[in-house]
């Protein structure tokens, strides 16, 4: 990871100084992280893409996260830029912190009709997503070369830096296209069996409440070939707290209007969905992801979509490894 206390450092230590711009992400999971690396990056142009229940359990609440997250502003150089999300309940607080700091301008995106970075508009492909939005009153349509709403509302963020870092945004837009979904967060792979095919889409690297119902939203967006079934194999999501169980039973919604046919859980905590799922749509629970290589391997059919997702202590990567060794 190029985002914490090793990675910061490492990453401005090889910037060229030739370099005219430079992009740095900061990552967190304690109260205290974020500002001697934002002091050390003093960007001019930070984003805050949102505040979620993401490592929880190191936190009071998810305003302690918020707060966590506002020490970006402590290295924001005087007369910066703070990007935030709109449509996050946090943006007042985050703005307030971020003028408080000395931010000379504050950009919303989101779908708010208030920010500055709209969404107007945005059709989900099976491989890719149509969007049409307002960067700070200039139209553009572009494609993201991956599925996934919470692409479109982060793209937003994007653009919207490119506008206040004074590029081009349409030939930004048209960059976006060649974008492809990385190994682990939402890679998309084609099993082959008996001369058919299913579906896997890799979202193993991590996963927190929110990412997870963006995943499963997902995969209810991906429509499966012939007799196919959407199959969620979900695994726990670390680091909530006490709340964790709770965060995990409430997945079963999402669930539900995804139209998920088949569910495999795995972890205690996944456990809580696992007892409130309705039978029909029970895979397998187990408590390590290597139980559940066999029982997976078996239940591909041809035309399936499948979704592996959860924490990386959960260890679902193997779990892709194994559909893809097995179906080559």
């Amino acid at each position: 990871s190029y985002n914490n206390l090793w990675g910061v450092p490492l990453s401005l230590a090889r910037c060229a100084a030739t370099c005219e711009f430079g992009i740095f992400e900061i990552g967190m999971n304690h109260p205290g992280e974020i500002t001697p690396l934002a002091k050390m990056v003093r960007p001019h142009i930070a984003i805050v893409t949102t505040i979620a229940p993401v490592h929880l359990g190191y936190f009071g609440s998810i305003a302690d996260i918020a707060k966590a997250k506002a020490e970006i502003f402590d290295g924001l150089e005087p007369g910066g830029t703070a990007i935030l999300n709109r449509d996050n309940e946090y943006f007042d607080f985050l703005k307030q912190a971020a003028l408080d700091a000395g931010a000379k301008k504050i950009v919303g995106f989101g779908e708010h009709e208030a920010a500055e970075a709209r969404l107007v508009s945005c059709e989900l492909g099976k491989d890719k997503t149509r969007v049409t939005a307002d960067i700070s009153g200039q139209r553009v349509s572009y494609e993201i070369g991956a599925p996934g709403k919470h692409l479109v509302i982060n793209s937003l963020a994007v653009l919207a830096g490119v506008a206040e870092a004074g590029g081009d945004v349409s030939i930004a837009s048209l960059a976006l296209n060649n974008w492809q979904a990385q190994k682990g967060r939402g890679a998309q792979h084609e099993l082959t069996m008996a001369g058919e095919r299913a579906v896997l889409i890799d979202e193993s690297y991590n996963a927190n409440p929110v990412s997870m119902r963006a995943a499963l939203e997902n995969l209810g967006n991906v429509k499966p070939e012939g007799k196919g079934r959407r199959i969620a194999v979900v695994g726990d999501m670390l680091e909530l707290g006490e709340q964790s169980k709770e965060f995990h039973r409430s997945l079963l919604q999402p669930v539900l209007e995804a139209n998920i046919d088949v569910v495999f859980a795995v972890g205690d905590d996944m456990q809580a969905l696992w007892n409130d799922l309705p039978v029909k749509l029970r895979g397998a629970y187990v408590l390590n992801s290597d139980e559940l290589k066999g029982p997976i391997v078996e239940a591909v059919r041809p035309g399936d979509v499948i979704m592996v997702k959860g924490s990386l202590g959960t260890k679902m990567g193997p779990l892709v490894d194994a559909l893809l060794t097995h179906f080559g």
